[in-house]
C-alpha cells in the first residue's frame, strides 16, 4: 500500500477517524491493528513472518533485562542479521545461480522463489538498536504492547526513518490531537507529494530512458542525468518521509527527521548528516563508535571510516555496485579529513561555499552511478557515453523546471521558512498549497511509481 495512492488515502481515513473517536486507552491498540492490515495488505505470509521476529527479539531483551547474560544480545542480533542475510542476499545468489543454469536441486529452486519481505532492512536494524540500547541499559523494562507498536508503526514501518526507543516511546499513551500537529502533518504530507509525484517521478520520466540507452544522448545529457538520479532519489526518498512523518503528526506522533538540505552542504561529513539521518547516526552509534570512531589511530580511522560505509552500501543493495558505492564514500571522506579538512561553513566566503556546494554535490552524483547501475561493464558503457557530441537531448525547459524547484524546496528547508518567517501565514498557505498540489496531480494522468527504498 504505497503512501501516494487512492488506497492509502481511504486506509488512513478510516484509521484516523477510528482512533481519534476511541478512548485514548485504545489507541495504540488500534494503531497496532491497523498496522498488522497495513503490512498484511502486501503478504498475510510475511506479516506472520516478521511478528514471528519481533516476538523473538522481545523475548531476547526480556532476557537481556532480566538476566544481564550476553548471550541472548548476541542471540538476538544474530537471528536478525542471519534473517536480514538469508532473504536479501542468499536467495539473491540462488536466484542468479538459477538464472544461469547451474542450480538444479528442486529444493534449492523453490527456496530462490522467495521474494525479499518488505522493509526487512529497515525493522532489522531497529530491532538490533532496540537489543543494543536493552544491554547498554538505556531502559529498564520493555511492554510488549509498546514495542510491538514501536516496530510496527505504520507511518515507518516500510522506509524509516529507523527509530530508536526514546523517539518513540515517551509518546505512546500521550498522543494528542493538536492544531500544531494538525498544520504540521498537512504541510509535510503536501510536502512529501511534491517532491515525490512532481519531482522525483517526472524526473524518472525523463532519466529512465537515458540509462537504459546511454549511447542514444549526447554527453551533456549523461552528465546531467548523475545529477538529475542524485535528485531524483532526494525527491523520492525525502517525500516518503515526509509522508511518514506527515501521516504520524496527524495521529499524535513525532518521528525523526531524516533529510535536511543534502545537497546544500559544504562538505562530505555534512551531507551525510544531512542525507539518510536515521541510517547515518545508527551507523555512528552502533558501528563506527563501537570499532574506535575517530579516537584511534589515523590507520584505524581510515578502516573503521572505509568498513562502516562499506558495510551502508551493503544494507542498500545485494550487488557490489553497492558495495563500491559505500565504499568510495569511505574513501571521500577520508580524503576530506586528512587531505581538505572539514570546512567551517561560518568562516568560509559565498564564493567559496557555492564552489563547496558544487564539488560535494557533484561527486555524491557521480558515486550515484554505482547506486543505480548493477554491473561494473554498463557502469563504463554509461561513463562511456559521455563523450558523445551528438545525440538526443534532455536539457528542455521541463527539466531544468524540475532541478530549480528541487533546490527551491531545500532552500526553503535549510531555512526552516515554515517554522519561523511563514508561521503566521500558515492556514492561508496550507490551503492554497492542497489546491495546487490537486490540480497538478490531476494534470499529470500519470501510473503510480513505487518507492525506491521500498527494494531496500
Amino acid at each position: 500500500m504505497l503512501f501516494n495512492t487512492i488506497d492509502y488515502f481511504y486506509f488512513f481515513i478510516v484509521c484516523y477517524i477510528v482512533y481519534w473517536i476511541s478512548p485514548a486507552r485504545f489507541r495504540k491498540y488500534i494503531l497496532i491493528i491497523f498496522s498488522l492490515i497495513f503490512y498484511g495488505y502486501w503478504s498475510g505470509s510475511f506479516l506472520i513472518h516478521f511478528v514471528l521476529f519481533i516476538i523473538i527479539t522481545h523475548l531476547c531483551v526480556i532476557g537481556i533485562l532480566k538476566t544481564r547474560k550476553k548471550g541472548f544480545l548476541y542471540l538476538g542480533i544474530s537471528i536478525n542479521v542471519i534473517n536480514l542475510c538469508f532473504f536479501k542476499y542468499v536467495l539473491t545468489y540462488l536466484k542468479f545461480l538459477m538464472l544461469e543454469g547451474e542450480l538444479t536441486i528442486p529444493f534449492f529452486q523453490s527456496l530462490s522463489e522467495f521474494v525479499l519481505p518488505l522493509a526487512i532492512s529497515f525493522y532489522t536494524f531497529q530491532m538490533i538498536a532496540y537489543l543494543v540500547d536493552a544491554w547498554r541499559g538505556k531502559f529498564t523494562e520493555s511492554p510488549f504492547v509498546n514495542f510491538l507498536l514501536f516496530i510496527l508503526f505504520f507511518p515507518q514501518l516500510i522506509a524509516g526513518p529507523i527509530m530508536r526507543h526514546d523517539d518513540f516511546y515517551d509518546q505512546i499513551d500521550h498522543a494528542k490531537l493538536t492544531l500544531d500537529f494538525v498544520q504540521r502533518g498537512i504541510l509535510h504530507i503536501l510536502s512529501g507529494l511534491i517532491k515525490k509525484v512532481l519531482i522525483a517521478d517526472q524526473i524518472a520520466k525523463v532519466i529512465n530512458p537515458v540509462y537504459a540507452n546511454p549511447g542514444e544522448y549526447d554527453g551533456i545529457s549523461i552528465l546531467l542525468t548523475t545529477f538529475a538520479f542524485s535528485f531524483q532519489v532526494y525527491g523520492d526518498f525525502s517525500g516518503y518521509t515526509d509522508l511518514a512523518r506527515g501521516s504520524a503528526f496527524l495521529l499524535g506522533y513525532e518521528i525523526p527527521e531524516n533529510f535536511r538540505s543534502p545537497f546544500l552542504s559544504v562538505s562530505f561529513s555534512e551531507i551525510w548528516n544531512r542525507w539518510h539521518k536515521s541510517l547515518s547516526t545508527w551507523i555512528r552509534d552502533y558501528l563506527y563508535i563501537p570499532l574506535g570512531g575517530n579516537r584511534v589511530s589515523e590507520k584505524r580511522y581510515i578502516f573503521n571510516t572505509i568498513t562502516v560505509m562499506s558495510l551502508s552500501g551493503l544494507w542498500h543493495g545485494n550487488t557490489y555496485t553497492f558495495f563500491l558505492w559505500g565504499f568510495l564514500h569511505g574513501i571521500l571522506l577520508t580524503v576530506e579529513k586528512y587531505f581538505i579538512g572539514k570546512p567551517d561553513r561560518k568562516l568560509m566566503s559565498k564564493t567559496k561555499i557555492v564552489l563547496s556546494i558544487i564539488w560535494v554535490t557533484t561527486m555524491f552524483s557521480f558515486v550515484m552511478t554505482f547506486f543505480r547501475i548493477d554491473t561494473l561493464k554498463e557502469i563504463f558503457t554509461f561513463w562511456e557515453a559521455s563523450t558523445n557530441l551528438k545525440g538526443k537531448i534532455i536539457y528542455k525547459p521541463d527539466f531544468w523546471y524540475l532541478m530549480i524547484g528541487c533546490y527551491i524546496i531545500q532552500f526553503i528547508e535549510y531555512k526552516d521558512y515554515f517554522k519561523e518567517k511563514l508561521q503566521p501565514y500558515i492556514n492561508s498557505i496550507l490551503i492554497t498549497l492542497c489546491f495546487l498540489v490537486y490540480f497538478a496531480l490531476i494534470r499529470l494522468e500519470s501510473t503510480v511509481e513505487t518507492f525506491i527504498y521500498f527494494q531496500f
